[in-house]
């Protein structure tokens, strides 16, 4: 085979797996796409950023470098040099059954399960939930200016995870709550610290925040794993 005829055959090959980087990156879009529906906000942007974002850009660096040692060459630089991409250590998804950490806490809601999406008190309340948004806990969540960290007694920079109840089936209202005063619940706020839980609820059409009226507020409880 002459010359000419390798490096038009190497060309095609390089082309090829070139190509293939640029499928491996939509891959990755579509894959945080689907971590956003059905994970917590923070564990998929934890992905996206701790994994995702600098394993695509090895792969563009290797492609664009002449896509050296075929698919070998690909495969490390997807991995990088520390090996396969894994959760960050930190990251604990938050699952299970909690009991009851306090005495209010018992009276008034027991204990707690989460399952996925899913929020259920022992009580007999159980909430549909999505993710809303990351608080920090130097954030103010009413017009009385108490922050998360306040209140929970926190670090200012605690993440809090806010989710938004929704209903349990499309079109249908959601259920007044009695932990609300009659009202239904809008808006849930989650502190997980190792083994404790801490649950705020807030009252629907409530956008938590400083400009937030401090009777939104339902309640505050507390959990500790069981």
């Amino acid at each position: 085979m002459t010359a000419a005829a390798i490096n038009r055959s190497k060309g095609r090959s390089n082309r090829g797996l070139k190509g293939l980087a640029g499928v491996l990156g939509f891959v990755c879009i579509v894959l945080f796409l689907m971590a956003i529906e059905q994970k917590q906000a923070v564990e998929a942007w934890t992905a996206l950023k701790d994994g995702a974002v600098p394993a695509l850009g090895r792969v563009f660096d290797w492609a664009a470098d002449g896509a050296s040692d075929g698919i070998d060459g690909l495969k490390t630089a997807a991995a990088g040099a520390d090996g396969p991409l894994a959760a960050a250590p930190e990251v604990i998804v938050l699952a299970g059954e909690f009991g009851p950490a306090d005495d209010a806490t018992r009276e008034v809601v027991g204990g707690v399960t989460f399952t996925g999406a899913v929020i259920r008190l022992e009580r007999g309340e159980t909430f549909q939930t999505r993710p809303l948004r990351i608080a920090g806990g130097g954030e103010a969540f009413s017009t009385l200016r108490e922050t998360f960290a306040d209140r929970l007694d926190a670090r200012e920079d605690a993440q809090i995870e806010l989710r938004a109840v929704v209903p349990h089936e499309r079109g249908r209202p959601i259920a007044a709550s009695p932990l609300c005063g009659g009202a239904a619940p809008g808006v849930v706020a989650l502190l997980h610290r190792r083994d404790h839980v801490d649950l705020m609820l807030f009252r629907e059409r409530t956008i938590v925040g400083a400009e937030a009226p401090a009777e939104a507020l339902c309640g505050v409880w507390r959990f500790r794993a069981r």
